[in-house]
C-alpha cells in the first residue's frame, strides 16, 4: 500500500465534509430563468411568501436603500383549494379560470425607477409548494413555472421558471 494512500483518503473525507457542509447552507438569492430574462433582470437575494385570507403570494427581492425592489410575485387564489388545518404540500394551477372569470393565478412586479410592468394572461402555469405553513418565520419549499399567452405585449408567449425556499411572513 502506497504511504499517499491515507492521505489521500483524509483529504476525499475532509472535501467530501466540505462539500456536505455546504449544501446544508441557504438557498437564498439567485436568478429566475425563462425568456423573459432576456429583457428584465430576474436575480434576487432573498424569497418571501405571504399568505392572506384566500392568497399566497411568494416575492422574489432585492433591497434597495430602505426599501425593497420586488423582482417577481407570484400569486394565487388558493382559498378553495386548502382544508381548514391542512399544511401539506399545494400544487395549483395557475392558469385555470375561476367562476368570477379571472385567473386563479398572476405575477407581478415592482422595481423602483422602472415603469410599471403588467404581464399577459397565463397561458400555462404552476405553482407546487411542499407545505402550506403559515407560521412567521417557517419556510416554504417549491418551484413555479409560467407562459404568457400570445399577443403583442413585449412579453407574450414568454416564460419564467425558478425554485425556492420562501420564509413565511407576518
Amino acid at each position: 500500500m502506497s504511504p499517499l494512500h491515507p492521505r489521500r483518503i483524509a483529504r476525499a473525507l475532509l472535501v467530501g465534509a466540505a462539500l456536505v457542509a455546504s449544501s446544508g447552507c441557504s438557498s437564498e438569492g439567485g436568478d429566475l430563468e425563462g425568456s423573459v430574462s432576456a429583457l428584465i433582470d430576474l436575480h434576487y437575494e432573498r424569497a418571501e411568501a405571504q399568505w392572506s385570507p384566500g392568497e399566497l403570494a411568494i416575492s422574489f427581492i432585492t433591497p434597495q436603500g430602505s426599501g425593497v425592489n420586488t423582482v417577481l410575485k407570484v400569486s394565487a387564489v388558493v382559498g378553495d383549494m386548502i382544508p381548514e388545518g391542512y399544511t401539506g404540500p399545494l400544487d395549483i394551477n395557475l392558469a385555470e379560470v375561476l367562476g368570477d372569470g379571472a385567473q386563479r393565478g398572476a405575477v407581478g412586479r415592482s422595481v423602483l425607477d422602472e415603469p410599471a410592468r403588467t404581464f399577459p394572461q397565463l397561458e400555462v402555469g404552476a405553482l407546487k409548494v411542499g407545505s402550506t405553513a403559515t407560521e412567521p418565520g417557517s419556510r416554504i419549499t417549491g418551484d413555479f413555472h409560467v407562459t404568457f399567452v400570445n399577443g403583442t405585449d413585449v412579453f407574450s408567449g414568454r416564460t419564467i421558471f425558478g425554485s425556492f425556499e420562501a420564509t413565511v411572513q407576518q
